[in-house]
């Protein structure tokens, strides 16, 4: 089940990638602007600074740990990985994977997938909330015991497929 899963999110990522390499392939650019297109892709503006986007790998990395935090609550040491990976404290910026069930009972296919986008971001502020937490507590609060969301999340990349809607969001890091 598992590696049918991971197998999934794969495929999902490699088809939004063969996307958004085709779609980047068929705008056309003038010479100046090619460098400045390549950095606005891969990067992005919070409170004027720049921010560098995570790659395919990096986000199924942080869904890889937040699937292994659900199955084992307990381990401080996958919730410190989350962490390290998932905060950004020099760019003030928190990444989280979210995902979302597309109902297949809803009024219509845009409806259906527009909710479940806003479910897994929704999911996404919620495993912000847990990092937000954790870095004040030093990762001692377990997963399940809280139930906050952090507003502010920017979906910056998604992947729906039959049934699973999936997003890349960023969240600003509150100061303390």
């Amino acid at each position: 089940m598992r590696s049918s899963f991971l197998l999934l999110i794969l495929l999902v990522s490699l088809t939004c990638w063969t996307c958004q390499a085709n779609r980047e392939k068929d705008q056309p650019q003038a010479a100046d602007s090619i460098g400045a297109a390549k950095i606005s892709a891969q990067a992005g503006a919070v409170g004027g600074e720049v921010v560098r986007e995570l790659s395919e790998a990096e986000a199924d990395t942080l869904l890889q740990l937040e699937q292994q935090i659900m199955q084992q609550p307990e381990n401080e040491a996958l919730r410190r990985e989350l962490g390290r990976r998932a905060i950004d404290a020099n760019s003030g910026v928190i990444w989280a994977v979210g995902k979302g069930r597309v109902n297949p009972q809803a009024s219509s296919p845009s409806v259906a997938l527009s909710q479940a986008e806003m479910a897994a971001t929704l999911d996404a502020s919620r495993w912000a909330a847990y990092l937000l937490e954790w870095r004040k507590t030093d990762y001692a609060t377990k997963f399940g015991s809280l139930q906050a969301s952090v507003p502010g999340a920017t979906v910056v990349r998604k992947a729906t497929n039959d049934s699973l809607c999936v997003v890349l969001a960023r969240v600003p890091l509150q100061r303390e």
